[in-house]
């Protein structure tokens, strides 16, 4: 106990970069706890697919979804206020940042289970899985 305060007193800035360094990692993994929607990577993603046990949401432009989205997607506009009877869905958009941002929108209005593409449509193309038209 002695050393760490004599740490904290010959090295202040370094201590109090350690504390604020300490805080973010616990105020991240709380807020990764507690939120309402969760990640599925592209394997998953087809297996629940195959197993016809989930919504698919594509939330981009109607343009991007008419180029090309995943099998039995819907184009959905988040901005709409349409309510989903569905319990469990996957959002995706063009990449993560975007998809994740979607899946807080969509589990901030619903009571439904919400899962995003990790990476969006774009893992779903590098992975050289098909697009529908």
């Amino acid at each position: 106990m002695g050393d760490s305060m004599e740490f904290v007193s010959n090295h202040p800035v370094l201590s109090v970069a350690l504390f604020i360094f300490i805080y973010l990692i616990i105020s991240f993994e709380i807020k990764n706890f507690t939120k309402k929607y969760k990640s599925i990577n592209c394997n998953e993603l087809v297996t629940r697919i195959n197993e016809n046990s989930v919504i698919i949401l594509d939330t981009r432009d109607k343009s991007d979804f008419k180029k090309g989205h995943i099998s039995n997607a819907i184009n959905y506009d988040l901005s709409s206020a349409k309510s989903l009877d569905d319990k469990e869905v996957v959002v995706y958009d063009k990449d993560e940042i975007k998809s994740v941002s979607s899946a807080e929108k969509l589990s901030a209005n619903q009571t439904l289970k919400v899962y995003y593409l990790e990476g969006g449509v774009q893992s779903w193309i590098e992975n050289n899985l098909p697009l529908s038209e």
